[in-house]
């Protein structure tokens, strides 16, 4: 979403270098860079949220911090708007986001992971109005901008994202050429302000065409640390939500070929609570079943897309959009599901995925890593389950798994969007060096109860018939006593 300038708040102290802070918590930047896929580790997930200055005010920052403070979520992606902040060439106006940088990191102990966009009125070629995502007729202004942004942030903020899904034109009208010209001279200024910061690439909407040429044919491995991907399956994209491995995949073979070893993140990943009665969530998503695109079922996907992600050994950082679903006064670009993605509803009382997130935060609090090539799983020819395995640093093992929402090439007879799902698969675990016998069954926000049924078997420990049941997910820790 574009940004302008409007001053909100009263500073308590400003010098002409920068902002005078009070020392600000610890920060988790340290955990962002991913080390060799073999090793256990600990994948932070966090939040977004978009702080528009001209509709942000200082009651609704205070409430999403309180939010994020209550979920006990530290990572928030959040926008820098070079056209808000730069409306004037050469003129920068800080009043806004010295008092959001402090009351977040310093007040709340967030780790921010910004990304800065777009261009200014002044600098685009585009026309009057249309304007903000456009290339800018002078590109080293964005250098001399993110430089000074930059340098007036870095003892608080360490990463650096270069704009926001240049692979599509709403948010970006030039080519991969264009994009890696920007990139180029904003990690340059990045570096120059802050050698130690973390240099993200624009995250990807999904044309994984777009990163392949800024790495092969522009070079630009050597000027980014981070590659960021974006995805919204069974929302906006019509592809099953487990496509999710196989875009992940394909980046990171990207990076293998073209790159240094750079991280991987997904900093927007999301399921909306939009629907019609008929099914209809986007020209690109109609649902199958009833309970689809509802608040309850939002807090199951978010599980199960988590769950895919750490399943590729793959992910550095994720982040959930959004914290709080959207007034239905306030300009969004997009259709109706950009309102309606929020872990919160609009006055933050929480949709069953806050607690959800919460709990998933909870449940990989430790390092972990995903063993499902060790794991035998027996189950039917034409199997619609999904199923992953991790082992925890305390040696305990997590088994989550569920029945696909969306399978390729099944059709219907009934009217799709109003289906019962009763849909039923039993399937067995075989999984080696598990210890203990003991286990245990959450849902989605961490309400326990007793597993039974688990037996050992020679070193190796034994799910037979694990239940897997349409619309649902099974959550299970084996562990000692």
């Amino acid at each position: 979403m574009p940004m302008k300038r409007l001053s909100l708040f009263a500073l308590a102290a400003v010098v002409a270098c920068g902002v005078m802070y009070a020392q600000p918590r610890k920060t988790i930047y340290d955990q962002l860079l991913r080390p060799p896929k073999t090793a256990l580790y600990h994948v932070p997930v966090g939040t977004c949220e978009d702080y528009p200055e001209e509709t942000t005010t200082p009651e609704l920052i205070h409430n999403d911090m309180e939010m994020l403070k209550r979920a006990h979520i530290n990572l928030l992606r959040i926008s820098f708007g070079w056209d808000g902040i730069e409306e004037v060439a050469g003129k920068y106006d800080w009043l806004f986001w010295d008092d959001y940088v402090r009351t977040a990191v310093d007040d709340y102990g967030i780790t921010l992971v910004p990304y800065i966009c777009y261009t200014p009125r002044w600098n685009s070629t585009g026309d009057s109005t249309n304007y903000w995502n456009h290339t800018p007729k002078d590109y080293e202004a964005f250098g001399r901008f993110v430089y000074a942004l930059v340098s007036r942030y870095k003892d608080r903020i360490k990463s650096w994202e270069l704009w926001n899904e240049p692979d599509i034109r709403e948010y970006w009208s030039g080519t991969a050429g264009d994009l890696a010209r920007l990139t180029k001279i904003g990690a340059e200024a990045v570096k120059r302000a802050d050698p130690n910061a973390i240099v993200v690439l624009a995250g990807l909407a999904g044309h994984v065409d777009f990163t392949k040429a800024l790495f092969r044919d522009y070079g630009i491995s050597k000027y980014v640390d981070v590659v960021n991907c974006h995805s919204y399956y069974e929302t906006w994209n019509g592809d099953p939500l487990e496509t999710v491995v196989p875009y992940v995949n394909t980046l990171y073979d990207i990076i293998q070929r073209y790159g240094n070893h750079q991280s991987l993140w997904m900093a927007e990943v999301g399921y909306s609570t939009f629907r019609k009665p008929d099914g209809y969530v986007s020209d690109s998503y109609t649902c199958t079943y009833d309970y689809e695109h509802t608040p309850a079922f939002q807090a199951i996907a978010l599980w199960r897309t988590l769950t895919l992600l750490l399943s590729t050994n793959k992910m550095a950082a994720i982040t959930w959009y959004e914290l709080k679903d959207l007034p239905p006064g306030e300009n969004v670009i997009g259709d109706v599901n950009n309102r309606n993605l929020g872990v919160d509803y609009v006055g933050w009382k929480p949709k069953p995925a806050e607690g959800a997130l919460k709990f998933f935060n909870a449940f990989f609090s430790s390092k972990s890593i995903c063993i499902d090539d060790q794991v035998r799983v027996t189950r039917l020819l034409g199997s619609e389950s999904e199923v992953h395995v991790f082992r925890m640093e305390d040696g305990s093992v997590a088994v989550v798994g569920w029945l696909k929402t969306e399978v390729r090439g099944k059709t219907f007879e009934q009217t799709p969007g109003s289906l019962k799902d009763t849909r039923v698969e039993n399937i067995d675990l075989t999984i080696p060096g598990a210890k203990g016998t003991t286990a245990t069954r959450y849902d989605v926000e961490g309400t326990s109860s007793p597993y039974t049924g688990i037996s050992k078997a020679g070193d190796a420990v034994r799910l037979p018939a694990l239940r897997l049941a349409g619309g649902s997910i099974v959550i299970v820790k084996i562990h000692e006593r």
